[in-house]
């Protein structure tokens, strides 16, 4: 519990976490984008409009995995700058981080999938 506790400023983990995120995330889903795309892949209709197609729904439904997607991470990203600049929250600031990324890189994944 002494750990948590520490009050100490972490003001450069508190800046560089946030910061660092935006600029990786985008950047790791792209990449997980181009790799999990098979060969064709700009031709074909993403996989998760395969019940959506019958009732011309697929710009809607991929306009909504991509807003519920970018929405969690986005405010993951907020929460980020909320959590408060003390050495003892580091690791939860981290973890926070990771999975506002780990959200943005399975978009691309869900959409071939």
């Amino acid at each position: 519990m002494g750990r948590l506790m520490d009050r100490r400023r972490d003001v450069a983990g508190w800046l560089v976490t946030p910061l660092f995120t935006l600029v990786a995330a985008p950047v790791l889903a792209c990449i997980a984008g181009m790799v999990a795309s098979p060969e064709g892949g700009a031709n074909r209709t993403p996989a998760l409009c395969e019940k959506a197609v019958a009732e011309n729904m697929c710009e809607e439904t991929t306009l909504g995995v991509i807003g519920l997607h970018v929405a969690i991470s986005g405010a993951m990203w907020l929460l980020l700058w909320a959590i408060p600049w003390w050495r003892g929250l580091r690791t939860l600031r981290v973890a926070l981080a990771v999975i506002a990324t780990v959200v943005l890189v399975l978009l691309p994944v869900r959409m071939v999938a």
